[in-house]
């Protein structure tokens, strides 16, 4: 599609021969004098850059109609940008200066890809100039994910693309990677900074972004194969003030996510010859904007899971196969329903939803609501119910304190002679499973001699190795902060379970054994054989399936 490189400027004499001549003389000598006038602006340069290129590549194509109306609206642009110039009109200017650079970034990775693979060789060998146009349009997504994955000799991606939002500190990506051992390409997005750090020197590719700020659109997710959101639960969990769960709030939610469909394109018409009504021409902060009225702004990021995967489509993804979504077991029905409402409208052949406790999966008590959404060929057929609980260690085992002793989770208190309990607080024996682990679990606290638990513990008690490098930015040594990374973390052992669902990998249940006799030192082998077709099939309490 042209030169991958234009000049600063077209030359001279041929300026005007890019601009059509349908104009009255008068008309064209007034375009001609304001492009004069603009001259030198680099948002005009940036317009003749792309009207270069894709007057080429129109030349190079004669008869092609869609690229000549690429040249038509690439030559407008070039007189409404010198206009807006002259007028005064910046924002209007930055907008066709951005709209333009990206359409020249479209047309030099397509040229790039046409040359044959992309491979990391070939990236590392591109010019300055190519290589910052690129990372621009790609940004914050690495670069090579503007080109298509490799397939194998059957057409299946070899190393499929999955983005985690809100990853946090990486229970998702651990189960994923390091678990299961799946062969996959993943990239999160998270807004607190000691959790991006703490991502980050566990070895995984997370962006420092507000997921709200990033836009869906984005050319570098045409190829992602699976996207996994995690929101914030604090607004609807029975522990909190559960501003989500009030009326208002889910009545404000369900508005939103029945905005994302329209906005994406998704609504169903019947008169339509895709059978969908037009987009609404809504942009996602416009489809957004009622979530301001929430008292709890959290709550309004569930209309994430659909915003997302809706716009990822709407642009043009080709690969995006499943969806998978974890919160607090206590989600509003409504929410779950409308979610899965629009999934369904846009193709998901399957949607379902069942609650899990990761106690049964080798960790401490922790409740979580996991949704899930198949859209490509493949329906998930193993099931995310271990055959036999796998054993959970003590509180004690994972701490390494010995038998016999009773903590506490709301600091040191006195015990009450009469029930045996903390006065004010609660007391838990530590030759059980640990209770769910919360931010303050850095102050747990042995009932007699006050010994608390180091922040090592607190991540085995979730399912993080003993070593997972917890890190704090900010001031201070953040003790509340690392632990609240661990609080905030979806244990992995879960999120290999659910992941070996979503991916068909019949070996998940092994795999999360081995890593729990790793982690902890017990004993996790499966007691009885059974059947080798147990758990292809669950049952419809296992798993929730509704067919599209």
């Amino acid at each position: 599609m042209g030169d991958t490189h234009a000049s600063n400027s077209a030359p001279a004499g041929g300026r005007l021969n890019l601009l059509h001549d349908a104009y009255p003389a008068e008309q064209e000598a007034e375009d001609a004098a304001a492009i004069a006038q603009a001259s030198g602006h680099p948002a005009l340069a940036e317009c003749w850059k792309v009207a270069a290129l894709l007057t080429g590549y129109a030349d190079e194509n004669p008869g092609d109609d869609e690229a000549e109306r690429w040249r038509y609206e690439a030559t407008e642009r070039i007189t409404e940008c010198a206009y807006a110039i002259v007028e005064g009109y910046d924002e209007r200017v930055e907008e066709l200066a951005i709209e333009a650079r990206g359409e020249r970034a479209a047309v030099v990775g397509g040229r790039i890809a046409d040359e044959g693979p992309v491979t990391a060789e070939r990236i590392a060998a591109l010019d300055d100039e190519t290589r910052q146009l690129l990372e621009w349009y790609a940004g914050p997504f690495p670069i090579e994910w503007l080109w298509a994955p490799e397939r194998d000799t059957f057409g299946r991606i070899l190393r499929k693309r999955v983005i985690v939002l809100f990853h946090g500190p990486g229970g998702l990506s651990l189960g994923l990677r390091d678990i299961l051992g799946a062969d996959v390409d993943i990239v999160g997005i998270d807004l607190e900074g000691g959790a991006v750090a703490t991502a980050t020197a566990a070895g995984f590719r997370v962006i420092h972004a507000d997921v709200t700020r990033v836009s869906p659109e984005n050319p570098a997710l045409r190829f992602v194969s699976g996207i996994a959101l995690t929101p914030p639960c604090q607004a609807f969990t029975p522990s909190g003030l559960g501003k989500g769960r009030y009326a208002d709030a889910i009545d404000i939610i369900c508005r939103v996510i029945l905005e994302a469909g329209a906005a994406a394109g998704f609504l169903p018409w019947e008169h339509s010859p895709t059978g969908y009504a037009p987009r609404s021409g809504d942009a996602w902060d416009e489809v957004r904007a009622p979530l301001a009225q929430l008292e709890d702004p959290r709550a309004g990021l569930m209309a994430e899971v659909v915003i997302w995967p809706l716009g990822m489509l709407a642009r043009w993804n080709e690969a995006l196969e499943w969806v998978m979504v974890e919160q607090s077991s206590r989600l509003p029905q409504q929410i779950e329903d409308g979610l899965f409402e629009q999934l369904t409208q846009a193709g998901w052949h399957t949607t379902e939803a069942f609650t899990l406790d990761a106690v049964t999966y080798g960790a401490s008590h922790r409740k979580r609501r996991f949704m899930a959404a198949y859209r490509g060929e493949a329906t998930p057929f193993v099931d995310v119910t271990p055959a036999e609980p796998i054993p959970a260690p003590t509180f004690a085992e994972v701490v390494g304190w010995p038998t016999g002793r009773v903590y506490l989770t709301r600091g040191h208190r006195p015990v009450d002679p009469t029930t045996g309990r903390a006065k004010g607080g609660g007391s838990r024996s530590a030759d059980l499973p640990s209770t769910c682990v919360t931010a303050t679990a850095y102050g747990w606290a042995d009932s007699e001699t006050g010994e608390t638990i180091s922040q090592a513990d607190i991540g085995r008690l979730v399912g993080f190795p003993g070593d997972y490098p917890w890190t704090h930015v900010g001031r201070g040594r953040g003790v509340r902060n690392v632990a609240q990374q661990a609080a905030d973390a979806v244990c992995p052992m879960v999120a290999a379970a659910v992941f070996g669902r979503v991916l068909g990998d019949e070996e998940w249940e092994a795999k999360v054994r081995q890593y729990v006799h790793e982690l902890y030192g017990i004993a996790t082998a499966q007691v009885h054989r059974m059947d080798e077709q147990l758990g292809l099939f669950p049952e419809p309490d296992a798993a929730e399936s509704r067919a599209a």
